[in-house]
């Protein structure tokens, strides 16, 4: 009777598994799409896009849908999405472009990508065995006798925000507060931007007999305007003000005007950028405390050059920037800082990232000449003498199993 059982068992296993490798190799007679994107509501297309078979690597799709983001005016969200055809597809591409609407909501946001996903994928999905199911409506449209089009903000968007944070324990107690006023307008040919910030925080910690207190302060308002000369040529104008306890400064100003000039189209800012800025900063500090030169007012004028390069591709993307910083009337007071972020694709299931920063220092002119403390050294209150910043990341992730990718599953998340 026992080995009846096991033999029962063993068969029904058996025939379990060939069912689900049927399955993974056969699915629907459709197209599968491997979605190459970051954020792009991810779980929300699997669950309104059903037509396709969402494959875990490019090597098993039909088609690569590499979508690429980034701030547009008013401050919405630019989609650019790329449709890549492989084995029998290849060579057929396709580019649309999304761009939310002002006062859209995160669901509409989502909503309206998706259906741009959906026009981008019906050109693939017509040469498939659902070619038959596809329908097409196109409602009529009557003239409009007004202009509904016309933009009574002339562009500009603003914005307001406040925001605060308390928390604490037996021994220790800490509190933020922030708030911020901003206003945008951004078209092909200018982009303008002015704001004003403010943040408090303070914190208090108890060891034993002893209660180690501090806070930071700082206020800053900004304006600057770019103006675009062609495709590969821009300038601006860029100015600052503010104070901040962190920086040992109770006043600063400063204004610079910059040049840029991108290697490629500022068109093809989604994939490639290539771009060299110089600047020249003219600056005032007001400082708190004595500085460690004997200052207490100073003005300094600045040289800046930038160049950075960003690339973003199906297989991932690579950003390196070196910046270069000198005070004219004193070259010995420099600054050099160079950064270099991937995110690569290796080969089928293998992926490798990485983020390194390092800075040389040569220019903290306004360290105070008593010192931090040591409880504002503790909990970074103040700025310290140092002659480098360094920091990296990186990470390595390899995936095996199914190809497939369709099912999204938001049952009891985990708690860890």
């Amino acid at each position: 009777m026992k080995i009846k059982l096991i033999i029962i068992f063993l068969v029904t296993s058996y025939s379990m598994v060939i069912a689900q490798e049927v399955a993974e190799h056969n699915p629907n007679p459709t197209l599968n799409l491997f979605l190459n994107c970051g954020d792009c509501y991810q779980d929300f297309v699997k669950t309104e896009i059903k037509f396709v078979n969402y494959v875990r690597d490019k090597q098993s799709a039909d088609v690569d849908l590499f979508i690429t983001s980034q701030t547009a005016g008013a401050g919405n969200m630019e989609y650019n999405l790329f449709f890549i055809g492989l084995k029998k597809f290849a060579n057929i591409c396709d580019t649309l472009k999304y761009i939310s609407k002002v006062g859209n909501m995160e669901d509409d946001t989502r909503k309206e990508l998706v259906q741009v996903i959906k026009l981008g994928l019906i050109r693939y999905v017509s040469h498939t065995a659902l070619a038959s199911k596809i329908q097409v409506e196109v409602p009529e449209i009557e003239p409009s006798l007004t202009n509904n089009n016309v933009d009574k903000w002339k562009f500009w968007v603003f914005n307001i925000n406040a925001s605060g944070n308390l928390a604490g324990e037996r021994s220790s107690f800490n509190q933020n507060y922030s708030g911020s006023v901003s206003g945008n307008k951004t078209t092909e040919k200018i982009k303008i931007d002015f704001g004003a910030n403010m943040d408090y925080g303070e914190s208090r910690f108890i060891s034993g007999n002893d209660t180690i207190k501090s806070y930071t302060e700082s206020r800053t308002a900004y304006a600057q305007i770019v103006k675009s000369l062609n495709s590969h040529w821009s300038y601006g104008l860029f100015g600052n003000t503010g104070s901040g306890t962190y920086n040992n400064r109770k006043l600063y100003l400063t204004a610079s005007p910059a040049l840029e000039y991108n290697l490629f189209p500022y068109s093809q800012s989604q994939r490639k950028l290539f771009t060299f800025t110089w600047s020249i900063s003219a600056n005032h500090y007001e400082y708190t405390d004595t500085t460690i030169y004997d200052k207490i007012e100073e003005n300094i004028f600045q040289n800046e050059l930038n160049v950075s390069f960003s690339v973003t591709q199906p297989w991932g993307s690579v950003s390196i920037s070196l910046l270069g910083s000198h005070f004219i009337n004193d070259n010995s007071k420099n600054r050099l800082s160079a950064f270099l972020s991937t995110d690569l694709r290796i080969c089928k299931g293998l992926y490798y990232s990485v983020f390194v920063g390092y800075e040389l220092v040569h220019d903290q002119i306004s360290l105070p000449k008593g010192g931090a403390t040591r409880d504002e050294q503790l909990l970074h209150r103040r700025e310290i003498a140092t002659s480098y910043i360094f920091n990296m990341s990186t990470g390595i992730t390899y995936r095996i199993g199914s190809k497939y990718n369709n099912v999204v599953n938001p049952r009891i998340n985990s708690r860890g």
